[in-house]
């Protein structure tokens, strides 16, 4: 039908003007990327940092009008991708992750519909960067587990042969009956079809060869907050909402499903969208009075260290607001220390804060 051949061939300005929304997420562990400085021939002049560092670039006053301006966004991106990576140009920094061969997946946050997900805007500036890359444009696809929730964040969906292409595990790709995460810290009441065992999606086993994680700044009602490795984690496997109730509140699982190698070996950098964060109310909240303007990226290659930066902020606001403090609740993000994501340690972590 039309509609369906309209979709599939969106070129990048449709996509644009079809965007609402957004905010990216970053990082898995400092090892990761002494790896890829080896995978790739790097030279000496790359870069090396003993402590975990995290970029955060700001741009003051540029959600005033409740939308990002694209140019603006890009300059960000370019400032941050220069400043994680050391270099001078947009194709060489972002070579620095990505080859033309790659088929990259950028994991976005759509739950939180055109409010506060990972915005359109954002997710494009990183489409620039791989294309800049030599990455084809068919090669990149903008995932989540539920397409619907593409769709409400401003994601046109494209399974076509032209194109940046988009969908979800369901109902498009489907999970992978023969690599899953079983665990029995769950509350067997949820179980869903597939019993313990909680399937990967085929997008990250069979579709891609790389990932970008772009998560929100948000907190989360269960798990204290949703940054990248919840992100991650929940939007890669099914049968998650056995991981919800008390005792777990998301703990273990979110640490062990992004340590699992299927996942953990793809996923090569991390951007946290928080042009607007949440202190209150997420992962999907609607209500205005709990979101700010944080007006910043973060990027990183260490997911700990930036949930721990993440959880920080979120928590400061949360106290300026005469809010209960949710560091107590994030203990995932301590757990994935303890499984060699990252660095959780605050002293070990390197802030560089820049405005743009």
């Amino acid at each position: 039908d039309t509609m369906s051949t309209k979709k599939t061939h969106l070129s990048r300005r449709d996509f644009l003007k079809h965007t609402a929304l957004g905010v990216a997420g970053a990082g898995i562990g400092i090892n990761c990327f002494r790896n890829l400085q080896v995978a790739f021939g790097a030279d000496e002049s790359l870069p090396s940092f003993d402590k975990s560092r995290v970029i955060a670039v700001k741009r003051s006053g540029i959600m005033k009008d409740g939308k990002p301006d694209l140019k603006i966004i890009q300059h960000m991106m370019n400032e941050g991708m220069y400043t994680l990576t050391g270099k001078k140009t947009t194709a060489e920094a972002w070579r620095t992750f990505f080859t033309p061969e790659d088929v990259v997946g950028i994991k976005v946050n759509p739950i939180g519909g055109v409010k506060l997900s990972t915005r359109p805007e954002v997710v494009n500036a990183i489409v620039l960067g791989l294309i800049a890359a030599g990455v084809k444009e068919n090669n990149i696809i903008i995932w989540d587990r539920f397409s619907y929730h593409l769709i409400t964040a401003g994601f046109p969906l494209n399974q076509g042969n032209s194109g940046v292409r988009c969908y979800g595990s369901e109902p498009t790709a489907g999970y992978d009956k023969a690599i899953y995460y079983e665990s029995l810290d769950d509350d067997y009441t949820l179980r869903q079809d597939d019993g313990a065992r909680s399937l990967f999606s085929k997008i990250v086993t069979q579709h891609v060869t790389a990932i970008i994680n772009v998560p929100v700044m948000k907190d989360h009602g269960i798990a204290g907050v949703t940054l990248c490795l919840k992100n991650l984690a929940f939007g890669a496997v099914n049968n998650t909402q056995r991981f919800h109730p008390t005792p777990y509140f998301c703990d273990p699982a979110s640490a062990e499903v992004c340590a699992y190698p299927v996942l953990r070996d793809k996923v090569r950098l991390h951007i946290v969208d928080a042009l607007q964060a949440c202190f209150d109310g997420g992962p999907a909240s609607m209500k205005t009075w709990t979101m700010w303007n944080e007006e910043r990226l973060f990027f990183g290659t260490d997911p700990v260290a930036i949930d721990r930066i993440g959880l920080e902020i979120i928590d400061k606001k949360r106290k300026e607001n005469n809010h209960p403090l949710v560091f107590q609740k994030a203990k995932h993000i301590a757990t994935a220390e303890k499984k060699g994501l990252g660095v959780y340690d605050r002293k070990n972590i390197e802030l560089l804060e820049l405005n743009v």
